[in-house]
């Protein structure tokens, strides 16, 4: 079996699967990959101008990745910062192409755009985390150079011939198959999706289908919930289109919870409604922010920033569970060595040390006393 590249990520584990090149079958892992082990195509054609105008002032050397890193900043038809943007809303939508050793074959604007993103974001930022490792195809070891140059080729040459239909439209469309009685073997096979995929989409519709029936219900101030959004059906259609990705993420995260806790499912079609959410990760912790006063309290602000406070928060009290039971682990692995000593090792412990541990113990035992 082929060697997995060193620098995947181990979780989620990488995958085996195959892909057509330039009519040539591949087979490639699929995995996420730190952007830091990613080495820039540095000859990159689309640039090939202000290489050349760069060239002619510092004298006829190979440019560097942080020098092409700024021409592609600087150059306006390559449009980094709209993609920068793009990214740190939406997350890398199209997962980058690279060769056994780390080499990129494919996404190097994206790649790019993923280093502008993360040098403009704040160390602080709860959305970098996203960014920093990405999904990727990696060829595998005994890949040859003409099936990298099938990589290129492919994704650099071969021209889309069509616009794909909406997210939204290509779900109605298995949607309506599964209702004329199409099984899921025979709708993979019609539309060539994963049934995995089919599934999860059917599940996307169930989602819908009541958000649908939420938003296009009146408003009724006697109900204890208000009634619904009184939106006509065309208006409620346009939001559920527009934000599709948003009930994919959803359907990902809590389904579950949609389906069982009514209240919370409401005020979640509440939230989308209004736009709270401007990027997938903030919709991932929607859940947890109806089950967090603080982080709820923060959603339900006005502010169009409501939603990212709301994850900073989730986030926050995330590290600090973490950093207590890392804690915890602590002192109870000192506990059981203390427990161990012999009396002969206790009896070689200088005074200095054994003063510390005892001004050390007598404090934490204060303090756990003021906090009880």
């Amino acid at each position: 079996m082929t060697s997995k590249p060193l620098f995947f990520k181990e979780k989620p584990e990488p995958i085996i699967k195959q892909r057509l090149y330039n009519g040539r079958k591949l087979v490639v892992w699929d995995g996420k990959v730190k952007i830091s082990a990613i080495q820039g195509w540095v000859e990159n054609p689309r640039i090939e101008l202000a290489k050349k105008k760069l060239i002619s002032k510092i004298g006829d050397r190979e440019l560097s990745q942080d020098e092409i890193f700024d021409l592609m900043k600087n150059d306006a038809e390559v449009k980094l910062k709209e993609l920068r943007d793009d990214i740190i809303k939406n997350g890398l939508r199209e997962p980058l192409t690279l060769s056994h050793d780390g080499k990129l074959l494919d996404g190097n604007r994206r790649f790019f755009a993923l280093q502008y993103a993360l040098e403009t974001m704040q160390e602080s930022d709860p959305n970098r985390q996203d960014l920093e490792a990405v999904e990727a195809f990696v060829l595998t070891e005994d890949a040859t150079e003409e099936d990298e140059q099938n990589v290129l080729v492919e994704e650099n040459f071969s021209a889309s011939l069509k616009i794909e239909w909406p997210d939204y439209v290509k779900a109605i469309k298995v949607v309506e198959a599964h209702e004329d009685g199409l099984t899921t073997q025979e709708i993979s096979k019609k539309f060539s999706w994963a049934k995995s995929k089919i599934r999860e989409t059917l599940r996307i519709h169930e989602i819908i289908s009541e958000f649908l029936m939420f938003a296009t219900t009146p408003e009724d101030p006697d109900d204890e919930s208000g009634g619904g959004l009184g939106l006509v059906e065309q208006d409620a259609e346009t939001i559920a289109a527009k934000r599709y990705q948003f009930f994919n993420e959803a359907q990902k995260s809590f389904f579950e919870p949609l389906k069982t806790d009514f209240e919370f499912k409401i005020q979640f079609f509440k939230w989308v409604y209004e736009g709270k959410f401007s990027s997938f990760p903030e919709v991932r912790v929607a859940y947890k922010a109806w089950n967090l006063p603080e982080a709820k309290a923060a959603l339900s602000q006005l502010d169009p920033s409501a939603a990212k406070s709301a994850k900073a928060i989730i986030d926050y009290n995330s590290r600090v569970v973490k950093s207590t039971d890392e804690a915890v682990g602590r002192i109870d692995n000192f506990t059981k060595f203390l427990k161990e000593l012999t009396a002969e090792e206790i009896k070689i412990i200088p005074k200095t040390s054994s003063d510390n541990l005892e001004e050390a113990l007598d404090m934490v035992i204060k303090m756990t006393k003021a906090t009880n």
